[in-house]
């Protein structure tokens, strides 16, 4: 049976991260088969088998492997080939050096959450429930960056949601101002001065308009990310949405 969570997801209230039932289901059913089996299954990377196991499985096979005193493996070669495999359907070749920020971003990650997975504790506890959330949070702070530095305004910042490929259910897009909308007669002239107006943001409210208004997650997923809570998220989406509003204005 899989081992329950611990960490405090929030601060005020004391809640705990909870894993989705379809995801805690899985972590039941990998754990009774034979460990020869259950590293087998850790290797599926097709989606469409009947045999993938979600990210969030192979998290927790991880930790419990790194507990009885292995490294890890497979699942963690599968979970980095997943993450490889996202960088290259979600940054574009055309982006300066793209081959270079992928393999940047990837080493990122890999280093953190193998700390992570070092930790005796409950580290580990927000990646069994937001693993994708969190590798897409690195994702776009590390696109945005690299772009920063190579003076672009790309409009690659808007990416594909990969992460239904991995089996998820897709996360739920909120509903956004007309701004972010398709407008008739709208260019890339347009989408440059929005994000060039964005840009000029306090930081939060950049990353609540990337985590909300580009990647759609709900307000309740951005504040996870972001480490506060809803109304925070609602607050900085409102002040943003505002002055996003006098381009509107303006166009």
């Amino acid at each position: 049976m899989a081992s329950p969570l611990t960490r405090i997801k929030v601060r005020t209230t004391k809640d705990l991260y909870t894993r989705r039932r379809v995801v805690e289901a899985e972590i039941d059913h990998v754990l009774a088969l034979a460990p020869a089996e259950r590293k087998r299954r850790g290797r599926v990377q097709d989606p469409s088998s009947g045999e993938f196991l979600r990210s969030e499985t192979l998290v927790h096979l991880i930790r419990q492997d790194v507990r009885a005193g292995g490294d890890g493996m497979p699942y963690l070669q599968t979970l980095m080939q997943r993450c490889r495999g996202n960088l290259t359907a979600t940054i574009h070749p055309d982006v300066p050096e793209a081959a270079q920020l992928r393999q940047d971003i990837l080493q990122d990650f890999a280093l953190g959450f193998a700390r992570e997975a070092t930790d005796p504790g409950d580290a580990l506890d927000f990646f069994e429930v937001m693993f994708n959330a969190a590798f897409k949070a690195l994702r776009i702070e590390k696109f945005n960056q690299h772009m920063r530095r190579h003076a672009h305004l790309a409009p690659q910042v808007i990416e594909a949601d990969v992460e239904r490929a991995e089996g998820d259910v897709a996360v739920p897009r909120g509903a956004a101002p007309d701004i972010w909308k398709s407008q008739q007669g709208e260019d890339a002239a347009y989408l440059r001065q929005v994000v060039a107006f964005v840009m000029t943001f306090p930081i939060a409210e950049r990353q609540a308009i990337a985590l909300c208004r580009i990647k759609g997650m709900t307000q309740v997923e951005a504040g996870l990310v972001l480490g506060v809570d809803e109304r925070t998220i609602r607050n900085l989406l409102s002040r943003a949405d505002a002055k996003l509003a006098r381009i509107k204005e303006s166009a």
